[in-house]
């Protein structure tokens, strides 16, 4: 009778310790899940801010002879930086993770608003490390910063571009209601304005 008891204590004991490491483990599992979901999520993020930095690079020419940045075709290269399905580890067509396509909601169309998820910038500067937000190169002058390609009379590089996308990742396993069901995550990428408008004096 008494080695029943022993018995029955022991296997009781074990059945409590599995239960207590198995919510451990089980966390760190879905930790390691999520944490690798959210890397390869910002690697996609990562290759499609360069898509849409490296043709922004190329400002285009516009009414009057002008020199601009095509916004809504960068937009288009980051959107469609997944293919057409948009699918992977980032549905890059539902960067707000609400389930549905974001170009149905008009959800990029303003991507200079620093509050976007895709958002364009156009910088000016000598030291790409310093650059100022709120002067933008002019693409109206000739021979001048977008008509001089994107350089400075000394030729150094004073154009930049830059696109930042930002993702709604929506965690795989919730780990308790203290944590949010989504987290932002956001990738960059800084290039040098480029430009075939490069005038000769």
């Amino acid at each position: 009778m008494r080695q029943l008891v022993v018995r029955a204590r022991a296997g009781g004991q074990a059945i409590v310790e599995f239960a207590l490491a198995a919510t451990l483990i089980f966390f760190l599992l879905a930790a390691v899940v999520d944490i690798g979901l959210m890397y390869f999520t910002l690697q996609a993020l990562r290759v499609a801010a360069q898509e849409g930095a490296t043709f922004g690079s190329y400002p285009v020419q516009v009414a009057n002879g002008n020199v601009d940045i095509p916004y809504a075709e960068i937009t288009n290269r980051v959107y469609g930086a997944a293919g057409d399905q948009g699918g992977g580890f980032a549905n890059l067509r539902d960067l707000n993770a609400n389930g549905r396509d974001d170009r149905s909601e008009n959800l990029h169309a303003d991507p200079r608003s620093p509050n976007a998820f895709i958002f364009v910038e156009n910088l000016r500067g000598a030291n790409p490390t310093n650059l100022t937000a709120g002067q933008g190169c002019r693409g109206d002058q000739r021979g001048v910063e977008l008509q001089n390609g994107g350089l400075s009379q000394l030729g150094v590089p004073i154009c930049w571009i830059r696109v930042t996308v930002r993702y709604e990742y929506r965690l795989f396993f919730p780990f308790a209601p203290a944590f949010a069901d989504t987290v932002r995550l956001q990738a960059s990428h800084l290039m040098p304005m480029r430009s075939s408008f490069f005038t000769s004096r």
